[in-house]
């Protein structure tokens, strides 16, 4: 007898969606059946006739707060949120503190999540400012123990403060960073600006008065998005190095992306809902900078061209971008040189990604589960164990109901006191979630501990990191 039975939905697979049912033993999935099933043939069985089933979500880009960052919400909770929204992975980064190694960054972000996690979780160690030769060096021998990829930033996003560290990477040591990932068999994530002229925009716009919130789109432009991607880019062609950008945020960037692409070069492009949903316009709105997530939101043009990139491929995945604080915490600064950054939006990211792209765009079930599953596990090297239902793949699996017509509230969600998702209407909406064969979700009523969670190693495919597979 089987440990769990999923039966009588649309399963969404490699090959298209079918009706189907799936088969658990042991946490993973042992068989998927065209048959007539007996209801004898399982412990625990699972009614998805109407609904879609997919692969558990995978978030690749969240940043979680633990104990140098108070303001921010921790593991337990983002990861409860993230469950009950339909993912059931959630990639956190481990950022380097200055004088210290990625090691120490590592265990950090051990301490936050170990013991805390209803996901399953994996880290990307952020290489931040002046990064010294012993901790570039560390990026081949954590690819081996399965840390398979590391950040950098471009730029420092904001002007220098006693409250904000400084991430920026210079060109030259980006440079040797991207020799040691090229070499080791990991993958690059990139925050892509570029540093002079966001600066530059920073002091135009103090000289000139114009430091509201509502103006971030002009220091955070759509031509150093541009500049920057092209700059890292040829880099990365010169080093051998594959190259994953974080938030693409404009249509210049959409297009860099495709370009390398086109070319054959390993350049994967992420964006996110937020970016896709909303414009610089809703910072003009009352408390306008709860919208705000570094870069900065762009025009309808880019919007579109971001939707574009996720229907036909250019981008390859859907993020949020998270970090996770009060309505407080959200609108206690209100300058363009120190708005609170980061989207809440961990929760939603299924549901609207199904609401914008499968209902209003007509994008396909397998392009859905491609931008919010099994795109991630490929390029961050966690697939075929995530991101996708087959026979040996672990059984993360998510139910979504397409009868779902409603306007969220905050009663629907479960991070924080505020949500710009407040009153958007989604049509499908994430019920059940089965994370590793346990039924985690069932009808939207949380069923597991924080307990749950594991950490994954991984390791990137060669097909992955010589050339765009996804």
């Amino acid at each position: 007898m089987h440990d769990l039975l999923i039966r009588g939905g649309t399963v969404v697979t490699a090959s298209g969606p079918r009706k189907l049912g799936i088969f658990v033993d042991d946490g993973l999935i042992t068989s998927l059946s065209t048959d007539e099933i007996d209801s004898n043939e399982a412990k625990k069985i699972i009614d998805a006739e109407g609904m879609i089933v997919v692969p558990g979500g995978i978030e690749p880009h969240a940043h979680i707060g633990g104990p140098r960052q108070p303001e921010r919400s921790g593991a337990e909770v983002v990861s409860k949120a993230a469950l009950l929204g339909g993912t059931t992975t959630v990639m956190d980064f481990a950022t380097q503190i200055p004088g210290h190694d990625l090691y120490h960054a590592l265990e950090e972000a051990e301490e936050r999540w170990s013991g805390n996690a209803y996901t399953d979780y994996a880290y990307h160690p952020i290489l931040t400012n002046g990064a010294d030769e012993d901790s570039i060096s560390q990026i081949k021998q954590l690819t081996k123990e399965g840390i398979a990829s590391f950040k950098i930033f471009t730029t420092s996003i904001r002007p220098p403060s006693p409250q904000m560290q400084n991430n920026h990477t210079d060109f030259g040591r980006l440079g040797t960073i991207m020799e040691q990932v090229s070499d080791s068999g990991s993958i690059l994530l990139v925050h892509s600006e570029d540093d002079e002229m966001v600066h530059y925009n920073y002091d135009r716009l103090k000289e000139t008065d114009e430091w509201e919130w509502w103006n971030m789109h002009r220091v955070h432009t759509k031509q150093s998005e541009d500049v920057s991607f092209r700059r890292v880019s040829r880099l990365a062609e010169l080093k051998k190095c594959p190259i994953y950008f974080v938030h693409v945020s404009a249509k210049e960037g959409v297009e860099e992306v495709s370009r390398c692409r086109a070319q054959g070069l390993p350049i994967y492009g992420e964006t996110l809902h937020n970016y896709a949903c909303f414009t610089f316009q809703d910072y003009r709105s009352k408390n306008g900078m709860k919208y705000h997530t570094y870069p900065s939101l762009k025009g309808e043009e880019d919007r579109d061209s971001l939707w574009g990139g996720l229907m036909e491929g250019s981008l390859s995945t859907i993020a949020t971008d998270l970090v996770s604080t009060t309505w407080e915490e959200k609108i206690k600064f209100r300058t363009v040189a120190d708005v609170t950054g980061g989207h809440n939006g961990i929760e939603t990211r299924m549901g609207v990604a199904y609401t914008e792209g499968v209902v209003k765009r007509g994008m396909s079930l397998e392009r859905f589960v491609d931008i919010t599953s099994t795109n991630a596990a490929k390029i961050l090297g966690l697939y075929p164990r995530k991101g996708v239902i087959a026979p040996g793949s672990d059984a993360d699996i998510t139910i979504i109901d397409p009868t779902v017509d409603k306007d969220l509230s905050l009663d629907d969600l479960h991070l924080e006191d505020y949500s710009i998702w407040e009153g958007y209407r989604v049509k499908g909406w994430p019920k059940s979630v089965v994370l590793r064969g346990n039924i985690s979700v069932l009808e939207g009523e949380l069923l597991s501990k924080p307990s749950q969670g594991e950490f994954l190693p991984r390791c990137i495919s060669s097909e992955v990191l010589e050339g765009p597979v996804c």
